[in-house]
């Protein structure tokens, strides 16, 4: 487990690299959560790392959900997915998905991303199979503001599960 001490202690490029794979292919929100050093919890250091998100402009937020792979989608098929997002899809069971609920899903995907702009975002480890479908569909039926920030939330979620990993196996 890595220790605050060691945390306080790491230099920009260390805390980024240890950091970074936080928030999916944004190694920017630790590279502006550094600078908000020392922490002095484990909490801390997840409300500087989220504190770095809610100030990025909305240009940056949008980006940040994108850099979100789609679920069971063409990463997944062509294995280019994070470890993380890899373990996050299985441990929810998209990774047996049949041909119908592929099908589904994918269609499901196609119209979230031309609707809101972003991909469908869902913390897959607190979630089954069956409750990311539902959310999915009923979440289509949401303002484009109110879905950015359930977006956001659970991009929030995701990233405190990342970083109790971390923070454990470091």
């Amino acid at each position: 487990m890595a220790t605050l001490d060691r945390i306080n202690s790491l230099s920009p490029a260390e805390f980024s690299a240890l950091f970074g794979k936080v928030y999916e292919h944004s190694g920017w929100i630790a590279e502006r959560a550094f600078g908000r050093r020392p922490f002095a919890s484990e909490t801390e250091l997840l409300l500087a790392l989220w504190g770095a998100v809610q100030a990025a402009s909305a240009r940056e937020q949008l980006a940040l959900l994108n850099a979100h792979p789609e679920l069971a989608g063409r990463e997944a098929q062509a294995g280019t997915l994070t470890d993380a997002s890899k373990n996050e899809q299985r441990l929810a069971g998209l990774g047996a998905l049949d041909d119908a609920q592929r099908a589904e899903l994918g269609a499901l995907n196609r119209r979230y991303l031309e609707q809101f702009g972003f991909p469908f975002i869902i913390c897959a480890r607190l979630n089954s199979r069956e409750a990311i479908f539902g959310s999915l569909r009923a979440r289509l039926t949401n303002a484009p503001e109110h879905e950015m920030q359930n977006a956001l939330a659970q991009v929030g979620q995701i990233a405190q599960l990342r970083l109790l990993d971390i923070l454990r196996d470091a």
